[in-house]
C-alpha cells in the first residue's frame, strides 16, 4: 500500500500591509536595525523585503483585496496542499494563482488569521 505524501509547510515570512510603505520601512531600518534585502513591485505597488534578526519581514500596501497582515508559509507540493486544504473545508480568501515565479493562495486559520500558502518556482 502506498502512503499518500502529505505536503510539508515551513515558515517563509511575516507580511505587514500598511498605508505608508516608505515610512514603515524607515522605522524598521532606523529604529530596529532591520536590513533591506529586496525591493520588488507587484501590480505597480512596491514590496519591500527586510530581515530583522533572522526574521523575514515583508512590507507593502494592499496588494490582494481582502488580504491584510499575514504569515507566509512555503509548501513543497502546492497542488497537493490545495487539494488537502479543500478536502478539510478550509476557507480560501484568495483562490490559487500562478504568478510565474510562484504559486500562491490565501486561507484563513481556525481563529480567522490570514495565511499565505506559496511555492516558489524552481530556478534553473
Amino acid at each position: 500500500m502506498n502512503a499518500v505524501k502529505k505536503p510539508q509547510y515551513s515558515f517563509n515570512h511575516r507580511h505587514l500591509v500598511v498605508d505608508d510603505v516608505s515610512q514603515t520601512v524607515a522605522f524598521y531600518e532606523q529604529t530596529l536595525g532591520a536590513k533591506k534585502i529586496q525591493e520588488l513591485e507587484y501590480q505597480g505597488k512596491p514590496i519591500i523585503r527586510l530581515e530583522l534578526d533572522g526574521l523575514p519581514l515583508t512590507i507593502s500596501d494592499q496588494i490582494q483585496p481582502g488580504v491584510g497582515d499575514h504569515i507566509g508559509l512555503t509548501v513543497d507540493d502546492f497542488e497537493a496542499a490545495i487539494e488537502e486544504l479543500r478536502a478539510k473545508d478550509v476557507e480560501f480568501v484568495v483562490e490559487p494563482a500562478d504568478m510565474g515565479f510562484a504559486k500562491f493562495a490565501f486561507i484563513k486559520d481556525a481563529a480567522g488569521r490570514t495565511l499565505e500558502i506559496i511555492q516558489f518556482a524552481k530556478r534553473d
